[in-house]
């Protein structure tokens, strides 16, 4: 049985999706065993825009510079604070919706769902944080919307 390509999201240097962009490439790319390590290189440099890529512009593309091209993706965009302090960002500063249609509120819910979910994929304790994101994400929502 044959399965589908798997599509890799180019990563343009979102701290929040550097996660999911490494997950999608390690297990497509890096744990190929058929690839050649330069094979991975341009693989890996072809995945990357905008900063990222500039960040690795000046690396020759060799097999013996991948590694050194991980490093400092990882250096730059894999450290986990970083990632956690994104997504705590995002929601602290949550602004009220503004028409409170169906789509402006669910699409409100699942940007906050997502980012939470994110935190705790990162094994970070959302709980932790109840005291100061509940009111934020409460306060972005109509209070009407909550009244039965």
């Amino acid at each position: 049985m044959k399965l589908p390509a798997i599509r890799i999201e180019h990563f343009t240097g979102n701290v929040e999706n550097w996660p999911l962009f490494w997950e999608q490439f390690r297990s497509s790319i890096v744990d190929d065993a058929s690839l050649s390590t330069i094979n991975k290189h341009v693989f890996l440099r072809g995945y990357l825009e905008r900063e990222p890529r500039l960040l690795v512009d000046g690396i020759a593309v060799t097999a013996s510079s991948y590694e050194e091209t991980k490093k400092i993706m990882f250096a730059v965009y894999g450290n986990p604070n970083r990632i956690i302090q994104a997504h705590l960002d995002f929601l602290e500063g949550l602004r009220p919706v503004t028409s409170a249609s169906p789509d402006e509120l669910n699409s409100k819910f699942i940007e906050c769902h997502r980012r939470i979910q994110a935190l705790r994929a990162l094994r970070e304790d959302v709980k932790s944080f109840d005291r100061v994101l509940t009111p934020k994400i409460l306060h972005a929502f109509p209070p009407d919307k909550f009244q039965r």
